[in-house]
């Protein structure tokens, strides 16, 4: 980004989104840059941590209204009765991402209503806090915002959170795209790692992998130092759904063990107050080796408890040995996470690695920090757990916001192509699928043209230049369908297995004195690829530029009977 347009915007706001709690930070463009915290949210208990949680409540009788969120949407569900009025979304991030294939809210409304009235409401609370200072004097106009994405979402994903964002009034549908940005979770932590290189005598050359590991997701990625503040992935970061919040769900299973009969009948706010117990103190302070203590609540009847064990309970506190902690709360995810690091691991190049950095809630872990010790000491010279390391993602993504450039390329994760009339070849294409077209050439209309390969890397300013052709006047648009692929193979047709049609590119065909109709004309199509999201551009040559739309929404396949019979209003490539 160029200085110009880093003058257009007087403020850089972050937005951390996450699963269990969300983070805003923020820094000033026009002096050197001081990333500032948000600390202050709506009726926030005595315990210090710096986000809320990501927390939305409904009234049952409306489920379409936002009644509060974060610490004030917790309260209201600790008072008695509190289920039968209203509705309790956590975790409503996850559903963002169609391929988990989450059950629905429990409100009925879209995942992506969800996350807009979340984000709206957590979005005026940061603008009215950032305007008490300083920032008062300039517009929110003026501002630029970054959201952080976990680096596993599809492109779907990412666009979704992108129109979550615009429907909260973080900016508005037809602002300049670069004014809302978004970044990758670990590569916002490793921006923030990165200021950190002199401390840990990292040099250009030296590798680190960053370990995200937040509530819903623990991401994963490695960049090589590539100058001064200056970053290059090295691997396909990788991401899995592992992170702290299923601790919270394997310590539900446990409680209930415990519990017994009686976990049926107490009251549903004694049940949440006692993981509360678990997520806010036993959790983070966990090491594996000491017991820990959880307060009943009063209704818990104590001669019901541990009936193996009956020194378990003392004066109305449960014991909870460390042994069985680990086996059946801590052991299965941080394993989970163990095996992901040996995963990424072994894509790395001559397994050269300087550092890891853990970051993110669940990266606060004294459990899993020892964990990846335990595995990885003798391969890494430093194992580091950075200050303030829940908030590395949110600081990092404003860094992001005043530098898009400080990652100097990215490794793709997908295959992408479109799909193209390339030329017939009787040895290799079904019969069925040769056209003529008016020129008289024969044409296979369902082949894929590769633009981009899986674990290519990729310059962020990497720009792939087709040359397509239409028939002038037979449509007003023309679409392009961008496919991609997970696949290690590339695909030679795009209804091939595994792949997937990610965005219908619609290319607004512009009217071209002197052009007959029926024509054979040509345009360019360029599309980029470097960045967190992918970018497309059309070019006439009429000396205008058209931004083209990509819609993520798009069906997933066609009507094989259309492809084949509409011959004059297809798209095709110039032959090589």
């Amino acid at each position: 980004m160029t200085n110009s347009v880093l003058d257009q915007y007087k403020l850089v706001v972050a937005y951390d989104f996450g699963t269990t709690y969300s983070g805003a930070s923020y820094a000033f463009t026009q002096v050197t840059p001081e990333v500032f915290d948000v600390q202050k949210w709506p009726q926030k208990s005595g315990n210090y941590y710096p986000k809320t949680p990501t927390l939305s409540l409904y009234r049952t009788s409306q489920p379409n209204m936002l009644v509060d969120w974060g610490h004030g949407a917790k309260k209201t569900m600790q008072k008695p009765h509190s289920d039968k009025e209203y509705s309790l979304l956590a975790n409503f991030k996850l559903n963002l991402d169609a391929k988990l294939r989450r059950p629905a809210l429990a409100n009925g409304i879209s995942s992506v209503t969800a996350v807009a009235d979340y984000l709206k409401a957590l979005h005026e609370h940061v603008l009215e806090d950032v305007t008490r200072g300083f920032a008062k004097n300039y517009s929110p106009d003026t501002f630029r915002y970054c959201l952080t994405v976990p680096a596993m979402w599809s492109d779907q994903a990412k666009n979704n959170m992108r129109q979550a964002a615009i429907r909260a009034g973080l900016v508005k549908p037809h602002d300049p795209p670069e004014r809302l940005l978004l970044i990758s979770e670990p590569e916002a932590a490793a921006l923030y790692c990165e200021k950190m290189c002199d401390q840990v005598n990292l040099l250009p050359s030296d590798r680190l992998m960053i370990c995200d590991a937040g509530g819903g997701t623990v991401d994963l990625i490695v960049f090589e130092v590539d100058g001064p503040s200056k970053l290059r992935e090295v691997t396909n970061g990788m991401g899995e759904s592992c992170g702290s919040m299923f601790l919270d769900d394997n310590f539900s299973r446990l409680l209930q063990e415990k519990l017994g009969d009686q976990a049926q009948t107490l009251p549903n706010v004694a049940v949440r107050n006692m993981i509360d117990q678990f997520v806010d103190t036993i959790k983070p302070d966990f090491d594996g080796l000491e017991d820990q203590y959880l307060n009943l609540h009063a209704s818990v009847q104590l001669d019901k408890l541990c009936e193996p064990d009956p020194d378990c309970v003392d004066e109305g506190t449960l014991i909870l040995r460390a042994s069985e902690l680990k086996e059946k709360v801590f052991g299965p995810v941080v394993e989970k996470v163990i095996k992901l690091m040996e995963t990424q691991y072994s894509q790395i190049p001559d397994k050269r690695l300087s550092c890891i950095f853990l970051v993110g809630g669940f990266g606060s872990s004294q459990y899993l920090f020892q964990r990846v010790k335990d595995v990885f000491s003798d391969r890494v010279k430093q194992i580091l757990c950075p200050p303030r390391a829940a908030m590395a993602i949110v600081r990092g993504a404003v860094h992001f916001g005043l530098n898009p450039r400080v990652i100097t390329s990215r490794v793709s994760r997908r295959t992408y192509g479109i799909n193209a009339g390339l030329p017939f070849d009787p040895a290799l294409d079904p019969l069925s699928s040769r056209i003529i077209r008016p020129d008289g050439s024969a044409r296979c209309p369902t082949r894929f043209l590769v633009f981009v390969k899986k674990n290519d890397r990729l310059p962020v300013d990497h720009c792939i230049r087709e040359e397509m052709f239409i028939y002038y006047g037979t449509l007003q648009v023309t679409d392009i369908m961008l496919y991609a692929t997970e696949n290690d193979t590339v695909p030679r047709y795009f209804n091939d297995a595994g792949v997937h049609q990610v965005a219908a590119i619609s290319v607004p065909i512009p009217k071209l004195p002197g052009v007959n109709y029926g024509e054979r004309i040509s345009y360019t199509v360029r599309m980029y690829f470097g960045m967190t999201e992918i970018r497309v551009e059309a070019d006439f040559g009429t000396g205008e530029l058209y931004e083209v739309h990509c819609d993520f929404d798009a069906i997933n396949g066609y009507d094989d009977d259309k492809l084949t019979s509409d011959t004059s209003a297809m798209t095709e490539f110039v032959d090589r």
